[in-house]
């Protein structure tokens, strides 16, 4: 409330009358702490717009890197196969450099605006499978509770980056019950659009300032090297890349409940796993391989894995070389195109590719399966996703 008055006084300065006005001004401060939330909201978006593009860029390079590490290592294990030291150490390189690609995902998830490889999800099986592998890891004094809706009514998503979030978000849930507690999972139809999973533990809780700032980049409690403080900041990511939305709940000494809702979709029929594929009937034979990309590293370690497999290759340092090839007579029987290139990229070359060869198989090789790369295999035929890095045999598989 507000006012003003003006004040009578008779001749020895007593007051004898008030005239004043008082303004209801509850609803003009409810609109300024309203516009404050929607400001502080903005810049939490611009922040995680801007690292999403670091994280983006960031993704590509450290994906060419661990790529001909993997390629390398993986094309050795299966070219020796002595059972000498070497060549276990080139088997742990190979699951070294495959962990690597794995993180790299999930940095990728502030960079993505759309699910990687969207398909129709039992989130209570996702569950399921998650529990299995909690109840391998989490330490004894940590109980284990599932409590998952009968009915659950599927939804549309990314598997492995919904997977990545509810593990970060246990990994979080045990760090707050160092003593010893409980870690729910739960399950529910909201209602006919919506559902619902809940993490919930019985740890320590948060303070209203730490939760104010629970989901900003970097922001963390925990010590020095125990924390990065990307963990929640990714979940909130994928949740909205999900076109669904996130709360947290907690105070001190009560636990945290973290619930993320995703809009429901019709049943439909299954949809097939990622990287399924119908393999023709015969032994391998050899083919003849364009390679364009503009990555040395990439360039050598995968013309060495083609050579291990027998195949012939032909390289392009980027698509107008690969196009100039095509237009001289060459005639490959697939052609591995990078999407990330200087120039016209995977993205000019694949139209002006497909023009000249229609029906010449491609392998889109990417890092980082976004709407566009989804969107070049719905529209051009004869063209799969490689995803980046690759080892020998996910590429044997390919070819």
């Amino acid at each position: 409330m507000s006012g003003r008055g003006d004040v009578a006084l008779d001749g020895e300065g007593r007051v004898v009358s008030l005239i004043g006005t008082i303004r209801d001004i509850t609803d003009r401060k409810a609109a300024e702490e309203q516009q404050l939330h929607l400001q502080a909201q903005l810049q939490q978006g611009q922040k995680m717009e801007s690292l999403g593009r670091l994280a983006g860029g960031l993704a590509h390079d450290m994906n060419n890197v661990l790529g001909a590490i993997l390629g390398i290592a993986s094309a050795s294990v299966e070219a020796q196969r002595t059972g000498r030291s070497v060549d276990n150490a080139f088997d742990i390189i190979s699951r070294a450099a495959a962990r690597g690609g794995q993180m790299v995902k999930g940095l990728l998830s502030f960079a993505r605006q759309n699910p990687a490889e969207e398909r129709e999800l039992d989130l209570n099986a996702l569950l399921l499978e998650e529990a299995r592998l909690l109840e391998r890891t989490i330490p004894s004094n940590i109980r284990l509770g599932m409590d998952l809706g009968s009915g659950l009514r599927p939804v549309r998503g990314d598997a492995s980056a919904l997977t990545h979030a509810i593990m970060n978000l246990c990994v979080n849930a045990v760090d707050a019950m160092p003593e010893a507690g409980t870690l729910t999972l739960r399950t529910r139809n909201v209602d006919e659009a919506w559902i619902e999973v809940m993490v919930e533990d019985t740890g320590t809780g948060m303070a209203k300032e730490v939760l104010e700032k629970a989901m900003e980049p970097f922001f963390t409690t925990k010590d020095v090297g125990k924390g990065t403080g990307l963990g929640l900041a990714m979940v909130y990511s994928t949740v909205k890349a999900h076109q669904g939305q996130m709360e947290i709940r907690s105070q001190p000494g009560q636990g945290t409940c973290v619930g993320m809702r995703f809009p429901a979709c019709a049943p439909g029929p299954p949809a097939p796993e990622p990287g399924t594929a119908v393999h023709a009937a015969g032994s391998p034979r050899s083919l003849s391989v364009l390679l364009v990309d503009d990555d040395d590293l990439v360039q050598s370690s995968t013309q060495a894995l083609l050579g291990v497999l027998g195949h012939k290759v032909f390289t392009a340092l980027c698509g107008e070389e690969a196009l100039a090839q095509l237009e001289a007579g060459l005639r490959p029987d697939v052609v591995i195109l990078d999407m990330n290139m200087p120039g016209l990229g995977g993205i000019g070359t694949l139209p002006r590719l497909r023009a000249l060869c229609p029906a010449l198989p491609v392998l889109l090789a990417t890092g980082r399966i976004d709407q566009a790369a989804l969107d070049l295999t719905r529209i051009h035929p004869l063209v799969t996703l490689l995803s980046k890095p690759f080892s020998m045999s996910e590429l044997r598989q390919h070819l």
